[in-house]
């Protein structure tokens, strides 16, 4: 039987300063212990980190890990977005109500340790935790090896953490992606990287490695229980490029398992992993053959969260197709959501940027509005957006916490 918080610190005090209590009093000094752990993981983490300065007591209380995690599930039944309008070098977010979407200033994050000059941008959002990523800025202008700084920040408590570097990447810029479960102590960050060693003529066709122009791409795994990198060996293809987003960091998590976009092209590919650094390539679902071009794949095409599974959004002019992963393990299919030809109510003129979702609701974002549609009625709702507009906008659904960058590990 886990012991509670209350019962945690009852049996510190007795191991130190033995209680003269009766049974029955110790037993209340718990269960008021767990009252007031209960009430005070129901406010708001800034006023929980304020607390931790006053004593000793409240200050190994909140520390731990039953702490944590109680304060994280309650956070978890009044999720929020995160939101990085620009791309600036002084990371700006905000939390956006997820029903009336008004924004909030939350936290500016400019860790000291960065890369000179360049900017954060963030690229996943994960029990309260974000990761983000930003170019390595390298003197010698002749390198042909490039890198990215991987940070884990709390942009509630203001922790930052940087990641080891892994191995720089020969021509381009790593691609990464987090994967996470419901196990709060430990996520895994991926990065796929171009080896610049050339593979043999006789080896390039061998199924399962991924060869560009001659050159391999291996792939790391970071994991935040070790805290260090370890390779799992060649993938069998590369995520795409993304003119709309910086770096090849559009990706989505979802049951544990990492999503890459890899080719839009008929048939198109997804590349997934999971937390052991299996991959897999799935391919994306099948349109009729008279079907024109525009109703097809699309180059709007985004993956998205829809309710706890893997879902392709295909945005076509005046409406878009959503289809959702069924997959067992051993064969998958796509299956279309009934509410097929809905209509749009973006403008053609409007350039979507990057898209998210919560619950019931898909939030499309372009350069000056947020565009809801929720599936459950299939109604759209628009709301005008920053004055100062959208550049390189960051949105990823959000809850707040207390847990330290590193997941909670030495907790």
């Amino acid at each position: 039987m886990v012991e509670t918080c209350g019962q945690h610190i009852k049996r510190r005090r007795t191991e130190t300063q033995p209680l003269k209590l009766s049974r029955a009093e110790r037993w209340n000094v718990v269960d008021e212990e767990d009252v007031f752990m209960d009430i005070l993981s129901r406010v708001s983490v800034k006023s929980i980190w304020s607390l931790k300065t006053l004593s000793k007591h409240w200050h190994g209380s909140i520390s731990t890990t039953y702490f944590c995690k109680l304060q994280l599930a309650h956070s978890r039944k009044n999720p929020s977005f995160i939101v990085c309008p620009t791309l600036e070098t002084s990371m700006k977010l905000y939390s956006m109500d997820s029903r009336s979407f008004e924004l909030s200033t939350l936290n500016t994050i400019d860790p000291s340790e960065r890369s000179h000059g360049v900017s954060l941008y963030m690229i996943s959002s994960f029990n309260g935790l974000i990761c983000c990523v930003n170019v390595i800025f390298d003197e010698d202008v002749e390198s042909k090896f490039f890198d990215l700084q991987i940070w884990i920040c709390n942009p509630c408590t203001g922790e930052t953490l940087l990641l080891p570097q892994g191995r720089p990447s020969f021509e381009c810029e790593p691609c990464v992606g987090v994967a996470y479960s419901s196990d709060t102590s430990d996520y895994r960050i991926f990065r796929i990287f171009c080896t610049g060693k050339k593979i043999p003529e006789e080896r390039e066709s061998v199924e399962g490695y991924y060869v560009r122009e001659g050159y391999a791409y291996e792939c790391e795994m970071f994991s935040s229980s070790t805290g260090s990198w370890k390779n799992i060996g060649l993938v069998p293809c590369v995520p795409m490029d993304c003119g709309l987003r910086p770096y090849k960091t559009g990706h989505i998590c979802v049951g544990g398992k990492v999503y890459w976009l890899v080719s839009l092209d008929e048939p198109g590919k997804i590349l997934s992993v999971n937390l052991e650094g299996r991959f897999k390539v799935i391919n994306l679902p099948e349109y009729k053959a008279n079907q024109k071009g525009e109703d097809k794949i699309t180059e709007a095409t985004h993956l998205i969260n829809l309710k706890g599974s893997l879902a392709l959004l295909v945005l076509h002019p005046g409406y878009m197709d959503i289809w959702v992963l069924k997959d067992d393990g051993e064969t998958y299919s796509w299956v279309p959501v009934p509410l097929l030809k809905v209509r749009i109510r973006i403008k053609d003129d409007e350039l979507v940027l990057t898209v998210t979702s919560l619950k019931n609701k898909i939030i499309c974002v372009t350069e000056t509005h947020w565009h809801i549609y929720n599936v459950d009625t299939g109604k759209w709702k628009k709301i005008r957006g920053p004055r100062t507009g959208f550049g390189y906008p960051a949105v990823f659904p959000f809850t707040e916490s207390i847990l330290p960058c590193n997941g909670g590990v030495k907790l």
